[in-house]
C-alpha cells in the first residue's frame, strides 16, 4: 500500500533525497518546516521568510528545489504529513516505504541521530529551566501518560523518586482515572506526556489541575500550540513520525535531561539517595544482588 502524497515521496522524503543539493538558506527553510510543521502549513511565504531569516524568493525556491510546483503544493504535502502522523497504520506503512534498499538498522540510527540534532532547535530552554524549577520545588511529582507515552511517564517517576523526591506514575484511562485525579492537589506538579493526541483523559487531567492549582509541565510533539496557554511549561520535541526513529525517543531524552538537571542542583542529596537505594537492594537480595563480573583467576 502506497500512502505518500506525491509520486516521489512526502515532504520529509524529498528533503532527505535532496539534502546535499540544498543551499544553507534552503536548509534553514526545510529545517523550520520539519521542526514546526503546524506553523509552517499556515504561514505565508513572507511569514516563513521572517521565521527562517531568509527571503520570500528563498522560500519559493526551496519548494521548487524539492520538486514541488510551488509553496502551495509543499504545504499540501506538509498537511498530509501532519494528518498521517495520527494514523498508526499509515505512519508504519510510510516508514516501511521510505526504507527503500537501506538497511533497517542504519536508517533507524540515522533518523534517531537526526531527531536528536533537531531537538535543541525545538525545545525552549527557558521552558525547560522553568520545568526543572517546578519539579525541584514540588512536594510530589505526578507523571501521566497513555499507551506508549506511559513508559516515559513511568521512567520519569522512577528516576525522580531515586533522587529522594516523592513521585508517582499514573496511566489510567476511562473512569479509573477519576480515582487518580482525586489524589492530585495544589502541592503537586504534574508532568503530562502527550506526544500527538489530546485525549479526553488529558483534558480531564488539565481541568482538574487548574481547579486545584497544580502546575503542569507538558512533554509533547504536536500539541504545543494547544497546550501553551493551559500549562506552565511546554517541552516540545521534533516531529518523529515521518522517519523511522521511535516516536517516544525524544520525549525520553527530555525526561532524562530533567532528571539530570534536578540531580545536578542537589548533587550530594541525589548521590545519598542512590546510596540508600543500593543499601535497600542489598537488604532485599543479599550479597547475591549482582553476578560476579570479575574475570576468574586463570591460575
Amino acid at each position: 500500500m502506497k500512502t505518500s502524497s506525491t509520486d516521489d515521496g512526502g515532504f520529509r522524503a524529498r528533503v532527505t533525497a535532496r539534502l546535499d543539493s540544498l543551499s544553507p538558506r534552503e536548509r534553514a527553510v526545510t529545517d523550520f518546516v520539519l521542526n514546526r510543521p503546524a506553523e509552517a502549513v499556515t504561514a505565508s511565504a513572507q511569514q516563513l521568510a521572517a521565521l527562517t531569516g531568509t527571503s520570500d524568493a528563498t522560500v519559493v525556491r526551496t519548494a521548487r528545489s524539492l520538486g514541488f510546483s510551488g509553496l502551495r503544493e509543499l504545504k499540501r504535502s506538509v498537511l498530509d504529513m501532519l494528518t498521517a502522523r495520527r494514523d498508526p497504520a499509515m505512519v508504519l506503512d510510510q516508514r516501511l516505504e521510505g526504507l527503500g534498499d537501506h538497511p533497517v538498522l542504519d536508517r533507524v540510527i540515522t533518523d534517531s541521530a537526526d531527531l536528536l540534532r533537531r531537538l535543541p532547535e525545538v525545545l525552549d530552554t527557558r521552558a525547560f529551566a522553568a520545568a526543572v524549577d517546578l519539579l525541584g520545588a514540588a512536594a510530589r511529582t505526578v507523571c501521566y501518560g497513555i499507551g506508549p507515552a506511559s513508559t516515559t511517564a513511568r521512567y520519569l517517576a522512577i528516576e525522580v523518586g531515586r533522587l529522594g523526591k516523592r513521585s508517582v506514575a499514573l496511566e489510567a484511562s476511562g473512569f479509573r482515572l477519576a480515582d487518580d485525579l482525586l489524589g492530585i492537589g495544589g502541592d503537586d506538579v504534574v508532568v503530562v506526556v502527550a506526544p500527538l493526541r489530546l485525549f479526553r483523559e488529558v483534558e480531564a487531567l488539565l481541568e482538574h489541575c487548574s481547579e486545584v492549582g497544580a502546575p503542569v509541565v507538558a512533554i509533547t510533539e504536536a500539541l504545543g500550540d494547544e497546550l501553551r496557554d493551559r500549562v506552565h511549561a511546554v517541552l516540545s520535541t521534533p516531529p518523529s513520525t515521518a522517519g523511522t526513529a521511535d516516536e517516544g525517543f525524544a520525549g525520553r531524552v527530555v525526561a532524562h535531561a530533567l532528571v539530570m538537571d534536578l540531580a545536578a542542583r542537589d548533587r550530594s542529596g541525589s548521590v545519598a539517595s542512590r546510596q540508600r537505594l543500593n543499601r535497600l537492594r542489598g537488604t532485599i537480595a543479599g550479597d547475591g544482588i549482582d553476578a560476579d563480573v570479575a574475570p576468574s583467576d586463570p591460575g
